[in-house]
């Protein structure tokens, strides 16, 4: 009998069978329907705040988030993480489908190699195949899992060995068995450099992780671990590094395709008004997305603007909007808590119409409850034509070790693999991206619990039902900016991987299948 570790393992892979690609809009588009990318060209030189994403928040009293319904069928249940990581992954590239049968036939072509998330899911099925939870002799081998590698390259052969470590060393920690937990870690620690291949790299974040999970639950936690737990800012530690990410975001689609088609939405719901206020809820460093908004805005000869108002973004726009003669203002909102965001703050003019948009913000405040319900109500008391959030794509939330260590070794592995398709394994951007942001958040998610695991995501489905408390109705985005989102992935060398899948009224971004972000709109009603 499968212990509930190995059934938690059991239900990524079972439930990710080797899918044909899903049916989606067809991204041919007509010369008439493009004048909003045409005027997009600056798009790739947007700065999108990728550090809000997957998480920077402040440390409160942490609670699971609840939608105060029916616990039994809440995505917080037992499995309720994995299962609902096993619904989300529909859409599989080749290479993460061509997973080795019983019977060893060959996993790929000769010119094909299995993605990190690939390798997972076959460490996964190795896993749950090979090792077993009564036999505590594999903390003593330097090879625990007795497996077939066959149709693999030496290279493939030595990730899953390592993933298969790693595995084993989360199920003894779920077990409580940390004596042995702490020997298969210890392999994987001598196996794994922040410097290798994406395997390696992941692998040694996520060994750091439950070296600190074990040294906390064996009561032997350093005083700089603990501070480490308390998330810190991220903004302050990464002033020095933001041509970093910026170039991480030129070169990686995944955070542009968020960005366009959240801004694309909103250029759609203003429908021609004359007077325009969009209030970022987590403000961005330039604003140029707005700029581009601008530009759009202005292409568009039929359309007059008396005044175009931004809430909580900076002067740069102010500079751009007179160079094309728009009537601009903007307003800073400086608040230590959102408990003193207020309707009062927004300076409302009357026949304006308001959109809301909130990149990653929202999932800073899983952890604040109250906070998060007090800023929906007052969003509602601003009355915007359109709310547009954008989020991660996963649960991190579950207080079963298990079940976040599972969504988070997929998670991170598909982002690490994306940065290690579009950018060289010695690039300073991509070791800033994953030692100064993946690598803390993997520690949070992973080693903290309660009032410290302060990085919680949630999807779109449980966002869904939380929203609907509030009396939002969900807006589908269009046919026109899933063309032209498509347009834009097309642009990147490795746009291949990334996709856009249409789930419900909204999208998800994907990667190699694997759902990385979403982008929704909502309106009150």
């Amino acid at each position: 009998m499968f212990t509930s570790e190995k059934f938690a393992l059991r239900k990524v892979v079972d439930d990710n069978p080797s899918l044909a690609p899903s049916e989606t809009r067809s991204n041919l588009i007509k010369d008439h329907q493009k004048p909003f990318l045409s005027n997009f060209e600056n798009f790739g030189k947007l700065y999108f705040d990728f550090t809000s994403s997957p998480g920077v928040q402040n440390t409160s009293k942490a609670k699971d988030f609840q939608l105060k319904e029916n616990e039994e069928g809440s995505a917080f249940s037992s499995l309720g993480i994995v299962k609902d990581y096993a619904s989300r992954s529909r859409k599989m590239n080749v290479d993460t489908m061509n997973v080795p049968s019983s019977n060893n036939e060959d996993p790929k072509t000769n010119d094909q190699k299995l993605s990190t998330t690939a390798r997972i899911r076959m460490a996964s099925q190795q896993f749950i195949d090979s090792y077993s939870s009564k036999d505590d002799e594999t903390s003593q081998r330097s090879h625990p899992f007795a497996v077939s590698f066959s149709g693999l390259s030496d290279d493939e052969a030595k990730d899953i060995q390592l993933l298969l470590t790693l595995l084993a060393s989360a199920e003894k920690i779920g077990q409580k068995q940390f004596k042995c937990a702490i020997k298969l870690i210890q392999l994987c620690s001598n196996r794994s450099l922040n410097e290798g291949n994406p395997v390696e790299r992941l692998v040694y974040y996520f060994s750091e992780a439950i070296h600190m999970k074990i040294n906390r639950e064996m009561g032997r936690l350093a005083c700089n671990e603990r501070e480490s737990m308390q998330i810190f800012d991220l903004r302050e530690a990464l002033m020095n590094v933001d041509t970093c990410i910026s170039e991480f975001h030129l070169k990686v689609p995944l955070s542009q395709v968020c960005q366009f088609s959240s801004i694309h939405t909103i250029f759609e719901n203003l429908n021609k008004a004359t007077k325009i206020h969009v209030i970022d809820l987590e403000s961005c460093r330039t604003g140029i997305q707005y700029i581009v908004l601008m530009q759009a805005i202005a292409s568009c000869s039929e359309w007059h603007i008396d005044h175009i108002k931004i809430t909580a973004v900076g002067k740069r726009l102010a500079d751009f909007a007179k160079s094309m003669s728009i009537p601009f203002s903007f307003k800073i909102i400086m608040i230590d808590d959102v408990l003193d965001f207020n309707v009062d703050l927004i300076e409302r003019n009357e026949g304006e119409k308001v959109a809301v948009y909130a990149p990653f913000f929202l999932s800073t405040l899983i952890a604040k409850p109250n906070s998060l319900e007090y800023l929906m109500r007052v969003i509602r008391k601003i009355k915007p034509c359109v709310t547009v959030i954008t989020e991660v794509e996963a649960n991190h939330t579950s207080s079963a070790f298990v079940d976040r260590f599972t969504e988070a070794l997929f998670f991170y592995g598909a982002l690490f693999d994306s940065m290690s398709d579009c950018l060289a394994d010695d690039d300073l951007n991509r070791k800033v991206m994953e030692s100064v942001c993946y690598g803390n958040s993997i520690r949070n998610i992973v080693a903290a619990d309660g009032d410290e695991r302060t990085i919680r995501h949630i999807c779109v489905d449980v966002w869904r039902k939380f929203f609907q408390r509030f009396g939002m109705l969900e807006i589908e985005l269009t046919d026109a900016t899933l063309n032209e989102t498509n347009l834009v992935i097309g642009n990147f060398n490795c746009g291949n991987s990334c996709s856009v899948l249409v789930d419900g009224g909204c999208f998800l971004v994907e990667w190699k299948g694997v759902p990385i972000f979403s982008v929704s709109a909502w309106k009150f009603i």
